[in-house]
């Protein structure tokens, strides 16, 4: 019989989810945008956006987002919508990059530039989502239950008590970790769980992938891993003297609990053992590789 420690899994989330967040509306006037720092600022961006989030930008404007510069689409003109990864500032303004890691880093070199614009504001909205899974850091323990309600179907007629029928299958959990606000390359810092039940518009809810074993960190295993949709509903925060600052997460699920065995999600399989993120083009699919 094989018995597994428990240092062969850990935990990752993804920030949101499009059915379970909200949007922010707002609008962009041309004062709001600064073209020497490269940043734009939106209503309500303080209590809702964190750095790091993937953004989706939309307006229903005619001249599209144009303070968003044409050559970021493929097109070549300003179009309604646009994606990004967003660094935000004490003040709420927020500063475009392509990717998670270089948005948490604000490295000014990879920034997306902006452009001034004239004219009436442009109505904007923003959603929070997020298509890969970022290894939550500094994790010292975590549970997760499950629990399926009973129901009582007793009839009037019935000699004894039938005490149970397949009712509704809920589950919550508690992830405990050392603080720490720094975030860096695929790995999130404790403080997003401290700051994600704070969202006042777009709602605290992740999606969150709880491992019991990962192949990444143990080639011979496979990954095993509850899958589900969460809503923070506690946060606690520990000091004592001459020891490390620690952090509790209490959350609740929202939607459907899977057991899943084999690759995470947010990977498509194809012929060979690479594997492509969904954010790439699938154009990459069609092209011959060398090397």
């Amino acid at each position: 019989m094989t018995f597994f420690l428990g240092n062969y899994g850990n935990v990752r989330l993804r920030r949101g989810t499009d059915d379970q967040l909200g949007v922010i509306s707002s609008n962009v006037v041309p004062d709001d945008v600064n073209t020497i720092l490269n940043r734009f600022g939106v209503d309500a961006a303080v209590e809702n956006l964190f750095t790091g989030d993937r953004v989706d930008i939309e307006t229903t404007d005619a001249r599209g987002l144009a303070f968003i510069p044409g050559t970021n689409w493929s097109s070549g003109n300003v179009e309604n919508t646009f994606s990004a990864f967003v660094h935000v500032n004490t003040a709420g303004g927020l500063r475009l990059f392509d990717t998670f890691a270089t948005a948490v880093n604000n490295e000014r070199t990879s920034e997306i530039a902006l452009q001034t614009f004239a004219g009436d504001p442009i109505p904007v909205t923003l959603s929070v989502r997020d298509v890969n899974y970022n290894i939550l850091g500094n994790v010292t323990s975590y549970e997760f239950n499950t629990s399926r309600d009973s129901i009582d179907v007793t009839a009037l007629q019935d000699k004894f008590k039938q005490q149970y029928n397949a009712g509704l299958l809920s589950g919550s959990g508690r992830i405990e970790c050392g603080f720490d606000y720094q975030t860096a390359g695929i790995k999130e810092a404790p403080f997003l769980m401290l700051q994600i039940i704070q969202r006042l518009d777009l709602g605290s809810a992740f999606d969150i992938a709880l491992y019991l074993t990962d192949k990444e960190v143990d080639p011979d295993v496979e990954n095993i891993f509850y899958l589900t949709t969460a809503v923070v509903t506690s946060t606690g925060i520990s000091i004592e003297a001459q020891n490390y600052i620690s952090c509790t997460v209490d959350f609740v699920t929202t939607g459907e609990i899977r057991l899943v065995v084999g690759k995470p999600s947010d990977y498509i399989l194809f012929t060979g053992n690479d594997r492509l993120r969904l954010e790439q083009s699938l154009d990459y699919m069609l092209q011959e590789v060398t090397d």
